[in-house]
């Protein structure tokens, strides 16, 4: 079982990482001989390769240590208390059908509600994040210099769109009022390798207006991690019942977290 000693093991972590990496194997292949999607509601598509990597995870992470488990495709219970493993198979489904090849396999470890472990790898690029709770954000096994921009007209943010129509319009006027200060926002399509690419510095801020736990969690401690901040629209600290999430430096949420709290 799992205790705060044994999490801290690189042992641990590592085998974490190469199942994330037998599951990115699964995403990748996929992708390179293309697939069709499947559309779970209106506006959310899913693949086979979601599938397949969602049983490799859930047959391994179980193994190495059993306790809940919610993934992206198969669902699962989440409650506040024990641990839980949130994984997202593949962040960045509707990118597989095109471009950019921006792709990730999301392993995060819930402990009593809150972010204690993640592990997100981008398949086409072979780039693995890693970090936990009181430790380094790690990319490819070294520890991550992350570069902190102060200034917040330097600033590339990043987003993310809901799948939920009523929440667009609102986003829409978020970045307006975030492009009238920043230096360039874009849009990956994977809002993991966006906390991801937060943690480690390459990305300022990052903001969405869905939190899908298995989005969230993984990237959520990796930006805590690295010494970065996590709130709500209302500048609350990001919780599992949170609505909307902004992640960066405390220097930047705070400059940036005007935008969000006007109508």
């Amino acid at each position: 079982m799992f205790n705060d000693n044994s999490l801290k093991t690189t042992r641990l972590i590592e085998k974490i990482e190469k199942i994330a990496v037998s599951a990115g194997e699964i995403v990748k292949r996929h992708y390179s001989r293309g697939v069709a999607n499947v559309f779970k509601s209106v506006r959310q598509v899913a693949t086979d390769a979601d599938k397949e990597s969602e049983q490799l995870l859930k047959e391994g992470l179980l193994k190495i240590y059993a306790c809940g488990f919610y993934g992206e495709e198969g669902g699962g219970d989440i409650s506040h208390h024990g641990d839980h493993w949130i994984v997202d198979p593949l962040d960045g489904t509707e990118n597989m059908s095109g471009y950019p090849p921006l792709l990730a396999v999301s392993i995060g470890l819930l402990r009593d509600g809150k972010p204690v472990l993640g592990v997100i790898y981008d398949p086409i690029h072979a780039t693995l994040y890693s970090a936990q709770e009181g430790e380094q954000v790690r990319v490819n096994g070294e520890a991550a210099l992350a570069r902190t921009q102060v200034d917040p007209a330097k600033a590339i943010v990043a987003l993310d769109f809901s799948s939920r129509m009523e929440t667009r319009p609102q986003t829409l006027q978020q970045l307006a009022r975030v492009l009238e200060r920043a230096r360039a926002a874009k849009i990956f399509g994977a809002p993991a390798l966006s906390l991801a690419e937060v943690a480690v510095g390459r990305l300022d801020l990052f903001f969405r207006p869905s939190t899908k736990l298995s989005d969230m969690v993984a990237g959520i401690c990796m930006v805590r991690a690295s010494g970065g901040k996590v709130v709500d629209y209302g500048g609350r600290d990001w919780t599992m019942d949170s609505e909307g999430v902004i992640a960066g430096s405390t220097q930047m949420v705070e400059a940036y977290l005007p935008c969000f709290r006007q109508a």
